[in-house]
């Protein structure tokens, strides 16, 4: 069995649009894996807290460091985005954007707070500290007709800013593009769920991630499985529109991988799963429906 490589990705080999002509940056086999050297959303503008978001160039924010080539990805295929290590810069920023974030309206003044990281914390201050929960906040490929802004998410992910996809989580990606154009950035230290002001703790990073062509799952939109969960996502125009398509998408998978009838799925998810809202910001609203795998008893051999 040959030794599967590691690659490493520049930061800045980055894109702020994903589309299928884009070129390539690296080219790996399925199973290599790729340290992703990510700008912070901010592409770097955001250093003290006197740099404003109203003076950055907002064609070049959310920048993902990449695309990557997966050799043998063809349309139909589910990319495998292991997640597997993520390093952080020593500072982070938050910042409220005018006309940006969940509350817009009432927040109508740009604002930046810089907040280091010690220790396992992001010392937000005046006797804060917020435990460390790193996540690249955008992992894409590229869709199959028009290209997307980085900032949108969709069925091809995007700025999905769902904090469930950290060291160990698996996030799988529909391949709609030979190669499935791999890219990743906007890394958060810490994230609440919903990301109501529009940012969270946005970091510069290296992303370890082992990427593995799956030509045996089929599936329409990212989905996550973790050690302990397993989630489908989507991304609409409304809330409640997404958590029916994510929910749509969780019976779906317990009729195919679990054996139940439509009915028993839809029962079991009022019984046993979460719906949590990834973000309410980003164009696109995401959430997620979380499965505990807990409930399943392995059969007795």
């Amino acid at each position: 069995m040959s030794k599967r490589k590691v690659h490493r990705v520049s930061i800045n080999d980055v894109v702020f649009a994903t589309d299928k002509n884009n070129p390539p940056v690296l080219h790996i086999s399925s199973g290599d894996t790729v340290i992703f050297e990510c700008k912070d959303a901010f592409n770097q503008g955001i250093q003290s807290s006197t740099d404003l978001p109203t003076d950055l160039d907002f064609e070049r924010v959310n920048p993902a460091t990449g695309p990557v080539y997966i050799e043998g990805a063809e349309p139909g295929d589910t990319l495998e985005v292991h997640i597997e290590k993520i390093e952080m810069a020593a500072q982070g920023a938050c910042c409220i954007v005018p006309g940006f974030g969940f509350l817009a309206p009432e927040f109508p003044d740009a604002w930046t707070k810089i907040i280091p990281i010690k220790n396992g914390y992001a010392e937000f201050g005046k006797g804060i500290r917020i435990p460390i929960d790193p996540f690249p906040g955008t992992l894409v490929v590229a869709p199959p007709g028009e290209g997307e802004g980085t900032l949108v998410p969709k069925d091809h992910g995007g700025n999905m800013d769902t904090k469930a996809i950290k060291e160990g989580t698996v996030l799988y990606l529909p391949v709609f593009v030979p190669g499935a154009l791999f890219g990743v950035g906007d890394v958060h230290a810490v994230q609440g769920d919903g990301e109501i002001c529009g940012t969270a703790v946005e970091v510069d990073a290296e992303v370890t991630i082992r990427l593995l062509v799956n030509k045996q799952k089929k599936i329409t939109r990212p989905q996550i499985e973790t050690p302990d969960f397993f989630m489908t996502t989507a991304y609409a125009e409304t809330t409640d529109e997404a958590v029916k398509i994510a929910l749509r998408d969780m019976i779906d998978w317990l009729e195919a991988e679990k054996g139940l009838t439509r009915q028993e799925a839809y029962a079991l998810c009022s019984c046993a799963v979460d719906m949590r809202i990834s973000q309410l910001v980003d164009i696109t609203p995401g959430v997620r429906v979380v499965l505990p795998k807990v409930i399943f008893i392995e059969s007795e051999s």
